[in-house]
Parts: structure tokens; sequence; C-alpha cells
């Protein structure tokens, strides 16, 4: 049946299970029909179903592999495909980072610059440290739009993650964003000064 893997640079191999031959044939062999790649093995193989495959780096779209039995006397041989589906990687990029002034009644701001893309079609924020309060904490096909209000009176950094949702066979992208809560500037002109006229 087809497999469902995703996008990577550095692809791993595929053990093409289920893969078998029968009848007259006692051996078969894959081959690469579309889609490029590699295969372990392309030799006729009384175990085809061990052979792996692995996608080529950074590829997405439909890989098409063929298996060729070998054939008895008077006969042709069996030819079957398979097809693996490489999803697109998902991305996410959170944006920042932000740097805004300590206050006892912060004002909420946007996290604007964060997207995602690839397969991923939503993004989520979390407050990893820093606290404070989001907007919302679930998937939106607009995480830009969220905004995030530092917790009252708070100095120094607050790290936010913006989490994407995911194409079949991959995972979550992640990515984070750094708010930086700067100390109010305070000034002391010292005591007054009296003096003799």
């Amino acid at each position: 049946g087809p497999n469902t893997v995703c996008q990577s640079a550095s692809p791993s191999a595929i053990t093409l299970n289920g893969a078998s031959v029968g009848g007259s044939a006692t051996t078969g062999a894959w081959s690469i029909f579309s889609g490029g790649g590699t295969l372990s093995s392309t030799s006729q193989t009384a175990t085809p179903a061990t052979v792996t495959y692995t996608p080529a780096a950074n590829f997405s779209g439909t890989v098409t592999l063929q298996l060729t039995s070998n054939f008895g006397t008077g006969c042709t041989a069996a030819v079957v495909n398979r097809t693996i589906n490489v999803t697109v990687a998902p991305t996410a990029n959170a944006g920042g980072p932000t740097n805004v002034c300590q206050s006892a009644t912060p004002s909420a701001f946007v996290l604007s610059g964060s997207t995602v893309g690839g397969s991923a079609t939503t993004g989520a924020w979390s407050i990893i440290s820093g606290g404070g309060t989001l907007s919302s904490t679930a998937q939106t096909a607009t995480p830009s739009s969220v905004t995030y209000t530092p917790a009252a009176n708070f100095t120094g950094t607050v790290t936010l993650r913006l989490t994407s949702n995911f194409g079949a066979g991959c995972s979550a992208a992640t990515s984070n964003r750094t708010i930086n809560v700067t100390a109010l500037p305070t000034a002391n002109a010292g005591a007054d000064d009296a003096v003799c006229q």
C-alpha cells in the first residue's frame, strides 16, 4: 500500500513491508518508476519486503516504485506499483524579537511577522517562560493576529513558542519568539538643597 512520509533534508529509509511474489514467481526486483530517490537493492530477491527506499533530499510529491517478478516457463513477469507520498515539511516562523517597556498596566501587542508554511496551515502560540497572557492558544490560520500582554511590572525575557499543525507523515514545526521587557527608567535628582541668600 502507499506510504506517507515527510520531506526532509536527510530522509530516512523506508522498508517496503508487505511486498511479495507468488505463483510461479520466486523473486522480485524493485525499480524507481518516477520521483527519484534510491533503493537498497534493484536485484531480483526472494524477499522484496526487506528492500528499503530512501526519498531524495528535500523532495516532495509522489514517488512510484515498481516491483517486477521473475516468471516461470511460458509466462511473463508480474508488475505492480507502489506509491510513496512525500508531504511538504511544515514550517513556522515566530518573528521577533520584540522590545517593550515594563509597566504596571501593560498593553497587548500583536505578534506580527509570524507565519506558518509548507504543509502547515495553522499555528498555535504558547508561553514557554516569562508569564503574561496570550489572546489565543488555539490553532489559527493567522498567528500574526494573536496578541501578547506581559505580566504587570515584569522585567526580563519572555519566550513564546509558535507550533504549527502538520501534514500526513510529518511532525509539527516550532519557532520561538523573544520578548525583551526592559525595566522602567528612573531618575533621582537627590535631596533639595538649602542655601543662604
